[in-house]
């Protein structure tokens, strides 16, 4: 199919432009080497994050986009591209419809299966891989990491929050799911054009380790998906060599995932993150960010166009009255403290109460409410055994335990905010807080997804913050700002060509016989 122009539907950036991602590398005002912060790429992630969540990619392959797999936890589904005729489009449109049931699942039957599955580890990862071509020969190939998923199991894996290597357990294992894909993820049509017998992601990643590399990789993520975009970031330059000057990437509103030792310099990663600074999930998950991250400080206008919550006197009366109770969640510890403290408020309860809002949160969730139902009378022994495995997350991520006295403070203040004002409303008033400010698709409602607003309105006035390296882990919490203040993203003054060896052949051009695609790598770590 001819490429079109096609311009996204949310921040109407031009989906067929791939310039943004073959700019020349720049320094910031730190000295750090750093792909250039582009708005135009921006965008142009945050719809690709969104449309991922529904793989609703009709519009990308208008834009030429093509070599389309598509991952639903073991699964993968091939030759998703532009269709031509009738009998094209009409098994493009099967694919697509049987791989959005899957990420549904509403069988109860298939939700206990799936939840059974996770027992050991996560394997619900789901992300979009395609293909573009740039203007100067090269070819741009887009990794987009879906967020959490609407199934209750594929909730799981934000909750496996053991460290493991130094990175969160759940995180690390759905990456290393899709890592076990790379030799099945195919590029046909790429792989015809320069006239190679066939191209796997494997072997991109294994040429990506050149400065002559022929592909770029984008990465893209929301939510989780933006976490396994970081691990999936320092697994590859680590592992496998390859380089920074060959990769980009934007995630929003990343949980963190790694604890503070676990990397020499976590600034040093080609990934900027967008962070609004109403959204709890940022300051979850383990304790440090790869990248760069790029604060929005969220007012009254984002709130008024992107969060669609009730405005009626009750439930802005019942938010105010829950905000306080957050004001704790300012990294992990304090967001594992928290919930700790919201469980042992719980279990003073009635178990009945519980259950019945409990029940009504999960009413999307027939398992969920089973399980429920099936707990009853040990409420109390359930809601201990989620204290204890939230207090071992806290000392297996920060190496220290918990602090009774903040969590006991805590409880008092939940306890107090419940009984004035019922249980229901109390869990209504902290969903809303927890979800809107998070959101990337577009609710009922609203102008466009809180993300995509920041996007499009406030590109201009995010502030870069970055963790310090070599910080002990106690102290990871606290971010090196001074230097960023008062100053650019971006020092363009100082800009450098990147890639200065590379020799001026055109990348469609034919490679030297006797120097195909590696397939070997070099497995150096990656400073």
């Amino acid at each position: 199919m001819e490429e079109q122009k096609i311009y996204s539907e949310a921040t109407h950036v031009c989906l067929s432009d791939t310039s943004p991602f073959i700019q020349p590398w720049v320094k910031d005002c730190l000295g750090q080497r750093r792909p250039p912060l582009s708005k135009e790429a921006m965008r142009m992630s945050v719809e690709l994050a969104a449309d991922t969540y529904d793989m609703d990619i009709e519009l990308w392959l208008k834009a030429g986009w093509r070599d389309v797999t598509i991952q639903v936890d073991g699964e993968l589904t091939h030759g998703v591209d532009a269709p031509e005729g009738a009998l094209g489009r009409l098994t493009t449109a099967w694919k697509l419809n049987r791989i959005r049931a899957k990420m549904q699942q509403h069988s109860p039957l298939g939700q206990v299966v799936g939840a059974l599955r996770q027992i050991e580890k996560s394997d619900t990862g789901k992300a979009l891989v395609m293909c573009h071509p740039t203007e100067d020969g090269r070819y741009i190939v887009a990794i987009s990491f879906m967020g959490t998923g609407a199934r209750l199991y594929d909730w799981f894996s934000n909750f496996r929050m053991a460290s493991e290597d130094g990175m969160h357990q759940g995180f690390l294992q759905l990456t290393r799911q899709f890592e076990n894909n790379e030799k099945e993820i195919s590029f046909p049509q790429t792989a015809k054009e320069l006239g190679l017998k066939d191209l796997t992601l494997s072997q991109i990643l294994q040429e990506a380790g050149s400065e002559n590399s022929r592909f770029i990789l984008w990465l893209v993520g929301h939510s989780q998906g933006a976490a396994i975009m970081q691990l999936y970031c320092h697994r590859k330059m680590t592992n496998e060599g390859v380089l920074p000057a060959n990769m980009v990437g934007y995630g929003f509103a990343p949980p963190s995932v790694a604890v503070g030792n676990a990397v020499p310099d976590p600034a040093a990663y080609p990934l900027y993150h967008v962070v609004n600074t109403d959204d709890m999930v940022p300051r979850m998950g383990s304790e440090i960010h790869f990248g760069v991250l790029l604060f929005y400080y969220a007012g009254e206008e984002i709130r008024r166009q992107c969060y669609s919550w009730p405005r009626d006197e009750a439930s802005v009366r019942n938010r105010m009255a829950v905000r306080p109770v957050l004001t704790n969640i300012t990294g992990t510890k304090g967001c594992l403290e928290t919930s700790i403290a919201y469980f042992r408020a719980l279990s003073k309860l009635p178990a009945e109460d519980v259950l019945t809002t409990l029940s009504g949160i999960a009413e999307k969730h027939p398992t969920m409410q089973k399980a429920l139902a099936a707990a009853d009378n040990r409420m109390d022994a359930v809601l201990r055994f989620v204290c204890r495995h939230l207090a071992a997350a806290c000392l297996s991520i920060t190496g220290s335990a918990i602090d009774e006295e903040v969590v006991t403070s805590l409880e008092e203040k939940i306890s107090t905010q419940i009984t004035a004002l019922g249980l229901k409303p109390f869990n209504t008033a902290l969903m809303e807080l927890m979800n809107f400010p998070h959101a990337c698709v577009c609710r009922d409602g609203a102008l466009m997804g809180a993300y995509p607003y920041i996007t499009f309105f406030g590109a201009d006035t995010l502030r870069p913050m970055v963790w310090r390296a070599g910080r002990p882990p106690k102290l990871v919490n606290v971010y090196d700002i001074s230097a960023w203040q008062q100053r650019p993203v971006i020092n363009r003054h100082r800009a450098v060509q990147e890639r200065q060896s590379r020799s001026t052949r055109r990348y469609t051009q034919q490679r030297r016989a006797g120097n195909p695609l590696p397939q070997e790598k070099n497995c150096a770590a990656v400073q």
